[in-house]
This record gives C-alpha cells, structure tokens and sequence, in this order.
C-alpha cells in the first residue's frame, strides 16, 4: 500500500512539473529570453531556441540582443546540419542589422550554409543557378576581401556541380532519344568550359586562380560516387 502512495505521489507530482513547463512564458526582460536563448543552445533544443527568439524580438523589437541571438542561431543551426534555417537567420540578420563593417562577413556565412545545404539539393537546378548568381554578385561587391577566396572556391563547387547536372540531365534525354535537349545540356557544358575553366590564367581575377591553385583545364572530372549510389542515380 505504502508502495502505490508513493507511486502514485511521484507520478503526481512529474504530471505537475511537466504542466509547469507547458505554461506559456510571456513578458520577460530581454536578457531572460537571451538566456534562455543560449541554454537551449546548449542543451541541442534548437526548436525551442527559435521559439524563444520569437519572445525576444517580439517584446524587445529593438534590443542589441536581437541581432546576437540572430547570429548564435544561425551558427547553431549550421553545426547540426540545418542549413536552410541557418541561412534564414543570416539572411535575416543582413537585411536588419548588417553595416559596412559586417555586411561582407555575415554574407560570406549566408554563403557558406548555402554551399553546406548544396549536397542536399545538387539535382535542384534552380537552387544552384539562384546560388551562383548570389555568389558571383559577391566576388563583385568584394574582389579584395579577406572572405572572397573561400567564396571563389565554392563557386568553382556549384559550376563544376553544375556541369555534372547538365551532364546528368543530357544523359537522361539520350536514353529518351530526345537528342535535341541532350544537345543543349551537353552544349551547356562547353560554353560554361570555355568561359570558365579553360586557359585559367587568361582574365579570370587572381582569387579564382588561388581557389583553384591550377593553371588550366581542358575537361571537368565527374565526382566520385560510390557504386551503391550510382544503381540509384542518374
């Protein structure tokens, strides 16, 4: 009998801490919602984070703690492989924070859990063509930054992944006997060749060089995949 009271008075009382937890928190300074922002960084509860930021930019809209959180978010998300929402928080941040001392450092993460987020959607066209864009406008903007050649890079990734897919799709369109759209993906590829890959030294900026640490290239290996993928692949 003093067994099942005593059951029954700890599962009572875990039921009232778990209620407790569930009451919605409101009206709190914002450095309590900082705070809690970083212990549930801490503890991996990134949903919880996130739904803590939403307290603090809505009751502290012009806080300096907003745009701190903003970044620690977007860091958090990106070391657990979440780099859409990463790059949400970024791109955030660029649009209400950013200055002209920041601005080509918090783009250059924007960029980079684009890049991380690329092996999730390598077949998404319109994802690499918006990305290049975004990337080269970047390599514009700033030809001298100490960011631009980790940039550069990692266009030269999205162009050579790029290829690989018109390669993939023209492959697709033969086996179809639709030679006349294999033609344009595969035409595709030799125009993006000759402008960007071949005879590197001749007007391509110094950065690409650097990223590329070659010369010249006269043809683009496909990357290497192993043979249980392929049965599945294109």
């Amino acid at each position: 009998m003093k067994i099942r009271l005593f059951v029954c008075v700890v599962c009572l009382g875990m039921f009232f801490v778990a209620c407790s937890k569930k009451v919605d928190e409101y009206d709190k300074p914002a450095m309590y919602w900082y705070e809690e922002i970083f212990k549930e960084i801490r503890y991996g509860n990134l949903e919880t984070a996130d739904t803590k930021f939403a307290s603090l930019q809505s009751e502290h809209v012009n806080s300096p703690l907003v745009p701190e959180a903003m970044l620690a978010l977007g860091h958090a998300h990106m070391a657990q492989d979440e780099f859409l929402l990463a790059e949400f928080y970024f791109d955030e941040y660029l649009k209400r924070f950013s200055n002209r001392a920041n601005y080509s450092y918090i783009n250059y993460l924007k960029i980079l859990a684009r890049y991380y987020s690329f092996k999730n959607h390598s077949k998404d066209q319109q994802f690499m063509m918006d990305s290049m864009v975004e990337i080269q406008n970047y390599l514009d903007a700033y030809p001298d930054e100490i960011y631009t050649p980790y940039v550069a890079y990692i266009l030269t990734k999205f162009k050579l992944g790029q290829a690989e897919l018109n390669s993939a799709i023209a492959n697709v369109y033969q086996k179809e006997n639709k030679k006349y759209a294999a033609k344009l993906y595969l035409d595709r590829n030799d125009e993006d060749l000759r402008k960007n890959f071949r005879n590197v030294t001749n007007g391509v900026p110094w950065y690409v060089m650097e990223a590329l640490e070659i010369k010249k290239i006269d043809y683009i290996l496909p990357s290497y995949k192993p043979w249980y993928v392929m049965i599945f692949n294109w």
